[in-house]
């Protein structure tokens, strides 16, 4: 009876909170699930709060998702008919989020919104990874490359959609990540961080428990991360993961929201198609495993764009060490033999990331300087 009428209380203040912003006007909104998300958004608040002091929202389902150091309003909004209730009630001039499939589920769009804003969370390619109509509702496109571009555009024209207004900003998570990475620690450890994907049992690739195993016996020391969406879904195995490796004082679970420490720990990276490969290979330069099973593919037609390579697939081509199932056995012998070769890779990787990638370190200022020309000015 207690949780029932503490449930009932909380549910009440949320409702009041709500309605206190259901009449103001807000310049720019922003809407996080949780607060592992709230890092991809944290360069571009940055930017608009020096800009326009007090005129973000910033909105989350998560209670402990807040950011209290910037000129910025926070409210918890919760899940469920709350969160909806929210949604279709609030005014604002632009809604800044990294929820894919806009208006193809609960977050319906409404006319109280002038323009819904996307910005990546992943720098991956738009047209495989993601559901065929991932991107269709937006109206702006914060662009991390070229590739972004062509991709949109082509879904445009394939399905007929409205032309969206594609800003050439860069990814932002590279910048937050430049701000803090250190590469002075001497890294010791083994990331391993699989990808969900609709095709597994459990949207993670069972395999990658085999090759924790492995190489812990092997005495490398591990550190697993789980993605943000298998804590969603997946945690059966999960907790099966801990409860079999937590004995292991080399194995260490990161349930963490910020990915950055495993990253600066690690000297390699184990995946299958985790966009973080690509944050960890451009900013720390350290050899990549894929793990090459199952493909991720969550758009059923995404031979549309059989012209076009993703940016994931030529990056693992280039500059990854591809391995599959029956190479487990002997992946500390892929591990040991791949120094040699990623160091030859090395020297490329500059011209790689100017060449594909808008702003790389400088996503911010570039930003700073386009915001009111090319997206407000735009969208008067």
């Amino acid at each position: 009876m207690n949780s029932l009428i503490k449930l009932i209380k909380l549910n009440y203040s949320i409702f009041k909170n709500i309605l206190n912003y259901s009449n103001k006007k807000i310049n720019f909104l922003f809407y996080s699930e949780k607060k592992d998300y709230q890092k991809y958004a944290l360069s571009i608040i940055e930017v608009l709060s020096k800009k326009y002091p007090n005129q973000i929202l910033y909105v989350s389902s998560d209670p402990d998702d807040r950011i209290d150091d910037l000129e910025i309003q926070n409210l918890f909004i919760g899940r469920g008919f709350l969160m909806n209730f929210f949604f279709l009630i609030i005014k604002a001039k632009y809604f800044f989020l990294t929820l894919t499939d806009l208006d193809n589920h609960s977050l319906k769009k409404t006319k109280n919104i002038k323009k819904y804003v996307y910005y990546f969370h992943s720098p991956v390619s738009t047209f495989k990874n993601y559901t065929e109509t991932a991107f269709d509702n937006y109206d702006i496109i914060l662009c991390c490359g070229e590739y972004h571009c062509k991709e949109i555009r082509k879904r445009e024209n394939i399905k007929n959609l409205p032309k969206k207004d594609l800003i050439k900003t860069g990814y932002f998570y590279f910048d937050y990540l430049l701000e803090k990475i250190s590469l002075k620690n001497d890294p010791e450890y083994i990331l391993i961080a699989p990808s969900w994907n609709y095709d597994h049992k459990q949207f993670i690739n069972e395999n990658f428990i085999k090759i924790i195993e492995l190489l812990l016996k092997k005495k490398y020391k591990i550190i697993f991360r789980p993605h943000p969406e298998h804590f969603k879904r997946s945690n059966k195995i999960l907790n099966e993961i801990k409860k079999k490796f937590n004995q292991f004082p080399d194995f260490y679970f990161d349930e963490f929201s910020e990915n950055l420490n495993s990253m600066e720990k690690a000297k390699y990276l184990i995946t299958d198609a985790s966009g973080i490969s690509i944050e960890y290979l451009l900013l720390f330069k350290r050899p990549i495993f894929y793990l090459n099973d199952k493909d991720k593919i969550h758009n059923k037609n995404y031979l549309d764009f059989s012209d076009l390579d993703t940016i994931d697939k030529t990056i693992k081509e280039q500059f990854g060490f591809i391995f599959y199932e029956k190479d487990i056995e002997n992946l500390d012998s892929l591990i040991n033999e791949s120094n040699q070769v990623f160091q030859s890779k090395k020297p490329l990787l500059n011209d790689f990331i100017n060449h594909n990638f808008f702003n790389f370190g400088n996503t911010k200022k570039k930003f700073n300087l386009i915001i009111d020309k090319q997206i407000l000015n735009n969208n008067k």
